[in-house]
């Protein structure tokens, strides 16, 4: 559907002179891009198609008419969080179960699931087949709608597909002369819920010529550089086709033009401005490494930066550069990579909080460790270790291999599939969820195809059984094996949750870690009595890698102190007294270093003015000789340790932050109370949790990223992967 939005641009910036029309029209997009965008609702809707039990404490952002106005974010009607729809109900009901449990107690006991042995008769689906068809006879356009209003903000979420009746080049000058431009947002395809957004003039006389072949080749550069596409696709007939279709005639770049003086000159600019950025950053910051693999198997890290600017409550990355690693390289080697990039990039080692790495590469690690620096395991990282561990297991590999070929028989065979639609139409809780082969790398893509495979197994074993000229032994999975994958879904389940959480946050901090640990350790992996021998194997396991993986003295203190300094954990039992009492001391030290340096500047700045003061005779200037030193003697000249103590008792008696509330902001509020404790606060919360931002987290688009990423040939994946992870600057 299609729901125009109309918004007026805002003035713009003065052009910087002499800057070349290629470099501004990156600039214009990058500013464009960087707006936030806000649709005002007045009901939230939820259409029939959406038939989970869990939809009843949701809904899509509408008009007063119930036409849905974005299908990127949908809004809780009971506490008006926005969240993210990926297709499926996980998340809805991971909010309710984190939110709002006792919601979802009534509504589950209200509405208790179908037993997997439950039979549908013959009559029953039937009857069930005549409703849905009388649904949809219904003229009801919606299965909830609640009177609500709000709002609803999309940062990222919007892709800009320019109308080829604007120039791009042009629409800098637009803006600043207050040109009113018309903004139709248009739903994106199904196999993806982001949005597009057309920019179009109001007056639509605007002549095609007004676009030039240098404006279309930025375009197409733009558009490989958001979407990891390779610079191979302009030479492709189809691209070519839509290309003309939109815009004709027109020339298209090159792949070599692209990749030899475009994309370059596009990267040295923008690599400019990002030293720039860097060289104005005063605050402490964190780096992650995270590993990966091209299509050809070579080894590849990315190094990006993590930094708050002074007066921003707000959590920035860079992604800085990707580097070939190749396996032979020795601790000698990565230590020059590591002095080499910290010297290009102007960063000092000393300033460097932590660094969280997704890999486990000893060389690597030992290197970073000769320089001084705590190494903090990536969390996503580590959950796709372990659960990596599980599924290669002698039991369990043999049984993913058959569910691969289980899937792949029914969805190859027109009458299996035909059948396992219709079924799962039938079914009132496999709604939205599809049965897909999983992609290894990303654990929670095999995780997905397990849990899927044990809601269906009636269903898959049904089909199975009234296939014929199959193998049934490639693909007969036995009662015992269905048990084993049971228990492996209902054990990894708390690393999902954990997943979700992690999606929720705007930027996960290290200071989730601890209770995000303490919690999958202390109480979902815990071995109950009830327990069979294979779920405690798993457990037992799982609980023991986490435990090892976070065990280093350093790694823990660090963690501690970053848990403690966030205000939304205060009151949470994630730690023992033994594990509080253990980081007061240097927290309190380090809090008495820093008021002492504070002391140190003001004591200089206050020297600077002493003089005049004295020579001053007004009444004014006696009296301040005569009490200034006492003045002095009960405010700066309080001992250090008396200040530490009154922050910390300060930051202790503030009201404790809800859980979905963003540290940084807390911080921001209270900084006047807290002074240096706030700044030491800010040390710590500038590391995150794990490599991936949080627009990487969710499975599908991992793998989306993955597979790109992988595909991008050597000569370019520094320059696409540092363009594509900066395209906002």
């Amino acid at each position: 559907m299609e729901n125009n939005k109309q918004s007026s641009a805002t003035n713009s910036s003065t052009k910087t002179s002499g800057l070349e029309d290629g470099k501004d029209m990156q600039l214009v997009l990058a500013k464009m891009m960087e707006e936030k965008h806000t649709f005002t609702y007045k009901k939230l809707v939820v259409p029939m198609s959406m038939r989970s039990i869990y939809w009843k404490f949701f809904g899509f952002p509408a008009t007063d008419d119930g036409d849905i106005l974005t299908k990127v974010k949908i809004v809780c009607i009971l506490c008006k969080t926005q969240i993210a729809y990926n297709r499926n109900t996980s998340n809805l009901r991971m909010h309710l179960q984190n939110k709002h449990a006792q919601e979802l107690l009534e509504l589950e006991l209200s509405n208790p699931p179908r037993k997997q042995g439950q039979v549908l008769t013959p009559e029953t689906k039937e009857r069930r087949l005549q409703k849905r068809l009388m649904k949809g006879l219904s003229p009801a356009q919606h299965i909830y709608t609640t009177n609500v209003d709000g709002t609803v903000q999309i940062d990222g979420d919007i892709q800009f597909v320019t109308d080829p009746n604007i120039s791009l080049s042009n629409i800098e000058d637009d803006i600043t002369i207050g040109q009113p431009l018309r903004m139709m947002i248009k739903e994106g395809p199904s196999s993806n819920n982001q949005n597009v957004a057309f920019l179009m003039s109001e007056d639509n006389g605007t002549s095609q010529s007004s676009i030039d072949g240098k404006t279309v080749s930025d375009a197409i550069a733009e558009f490989i550089i958001m979407d990891l596409q390779l610079p191979e696709v302009v030479e492709g007939r189809g691209f070519q086709r839509l290309v003309a279709t939109l815009r004709s005639p027109c020339e298209i770049p090159s792949k070599n033009k692209l990749e030899e003086e475009i994309i370059p000159k596009i990267y040295d600019t923008f690599r400019d401005s990002v030293i720039e950025v860097l060289s104005g950053i005063s605050s402490d910051i964190g780096l992650t490494i995270e590993e990966w693999k091209s299509n050809s198997d070579e080894s590849f890290v990315t190094v990006s930066i993590y930094y708050q600017n002074s007066g921003e409550a707000a959590l920035e990355c860079k992604v800085l550069s990707t580097i070939h690693a190749p396996l032979d390289w020795d601790e000698t080697q990565w230590g020059n990579v590591i002095d080499m990039l910290l010297y290009e990039w102007q960063i000092k080692i000393e300033r460097v909080t932590a660094v969280v790495v997704s890999t486990s590469r000893l060389e690597l690690l030992n290197a970073l460790k000769s320089r001084n620096v705590i190494i903090v395991p990536c969390l996503l990282y580590s959950l796709q270790v372990c659960a990596q561990t599980c599924f290669e297991d002698s039991e369990v590999a043999p049984i993913l291999a058959k569910c691969r070929a289980v899937i792949g028989t029914i969805i190859g065979h027109p009458g299996a599939s035909a059948t396992l639609t219709m079924q799962e139409q039938l079914s009132e809780q496999l709604e939205e969820n599809t049965m897909l082969i999983d992609y290894p790398s990303v654990w929670m893509s095999t995780y997905t195809m397990l849990e899927q495979m044990v809601m269906r197994r009636n269903i898959i074993v049904s089909i199975l059984d009234n296939m014929e000229g199959i193998d049934q032994e490639i693909i007969e999975l036995t009662n015992e094996q269905w048990k084993i994958m049971e228990d492996l879904v209902n054990v990894l389940e708390p690393f999902k949750v954990t997943i979700m959480t992690l999606s929720e946050e705007k930027m996960p901090l290290i200071s989730l870690l601890k209770p995000l640990l303490w919690q999958l350790v202390s109480a979902h992996l815990k071995v109950k009595d009830t327990d069979n021998e294979v779920a405690k194997s798993f457990k037992e396991s799982l609980s023991n890698m986490l435990y090892e993986r976070y065990s280093n003295n350093d790694v823990s203190l660090l963690l501690q102190i970053a848990t403690t300094l966030d205000p939304r954990f205060k009151q949470l039992p994630y730690a023992t007294e033994e594990d509080k009492k253990m980081v007061a001391n240097p927290i309190k030290e380090m809090l008495m270093k820093l008021i002492n340096e504070e002391s140190g500047e003001n004591s200089s700045e206050r020297a600077q003015h002493e003089l005049p003061i004295k020579k001053s005779r007004s009444s004014a200037g006696t009296i301040g000789i005569l009490l200034g030193a006492y003045c002095v003697s009960q405010t700066g000249g309080m001992p250090a340790e008396k200040k530490a103590d009154l922050e910390i008792v300060q930051y202790h008696s503030e009201t404790t932050a809800p859980l979905d509330y963003c540290p940084l902001q807390w911080w921001a509020k209270v900084s006047a109370k807290c002074p240096n404790l706030g700044k030491l606060a800010s040390r710590y919360h500038c590391v995150p949790a794990c490599c991936a931002p949080p627009t990487r987290i969710p499975a599908d688009v991992q793998i989306l990223y993955d597979m790109r990423r992988a595909a991008i040939p050597p000569h370019l994946t520094d320059k696409l992967l540092f363009l594509h992870g900066n395209h906002t600057v």
